[in-house]
């Protein structure tokens, strides 16, 4: 036996491949649509990228991911197998339980504010987008020491694409949202209301009409 349970029981045969350090969260990421190594990467930052690399050779030869030829930039593509879909309901109900059951878990050290923004991207209804680039500059409080390189993010919205800068992407900003990081992550979590924090622990600084529209477009929960 090699690392693995020593048991027929499908549960354990299954656990064995789902259930090693960081598996779920690489299939979290295949599943909301990354797919090259760096994009993966961005949604597991305190994974190595070495240690990455080969957890996806093994879910390579588990079956549960193909790794498709290079596309036109070079880099090659992940993408999950039947198999590996078949593990979104799983990937779900974990979730859904930790929604409910693991809110008193959050601490100071788990409020990143670089994986914020890249899961916020993910949250985008580009439908509702106007046929113009909206620029949001983020201005983050309350994050942890080890993080304060994060402070500043932009995101850049446009119905083709959504992208999140670390460095300032040169366009001119439409809105400034400034606010506790722990409160962002709650709204995202849908612990709390955006309306509830608007003008408490999250403030906004821009253009009105954009400042109006930004909940339906990051898909965030109102007061109404």
């Amino acid at each position: 036996m090699k690392n693995g349970y020593g048991q027929f029981c499908p549960i354990a045969k299954a656990s064995e491949i789902f259930a090693t350090r960081w598996t779920p969260l690489v299939l979290r990421e295949l599943m909301s649509g990354a797919c090259t190594f760096n994009d993966i990467h961005r949604g597991v930052p305190l994974m190595s990228r070495a240690l990455l690399a080969e957890r996806l050779r093994q879910l390579e030869r588990e079956g549960i991911v193909e790794k498709r030829p290079s596309d036109a930039s070079g880099h090659p593509e992940y993408r999950l197998t039947g198999a590996g879909d078949a593990f979104r309901g799983m990937i779900g109900a974990l979730a859904q339980w930790g929604l409910q059951h693991a809110r008193d878990r959050l601490e100071a050290s788990d409020l990143d504010p670089g994986l914020y923004m890249w899961k916020l991207r993910t949250h985008i209804d580009k439908q509702t987008l106007p046929s113009k680039r909206v620029v949001l500059r983020f201005e983050f409080t309350g994050i942890p020491k080890s993080r304060t390189g994060l402070r500043l993010m932009w995101l850049v919205l446009d119905r083709s694409a959504v992208d999140v800068c670390i460095k300032d992407p040169g366009y001119s900003v439409d809105l400034i949202i400034r606010g506790d990081i722990a409160a962002l992550v709650a709204i995202f979590l849908r612990h709390a209301k955006w309306d509830d924090k608007i003008g408490k622990s999250v403030s906004l600084d821009g253009s009105r009409s954009v400042a109006r529209e930004l909940p339906k477009w990051l898909s965030f929960n109102t007061s109404h």
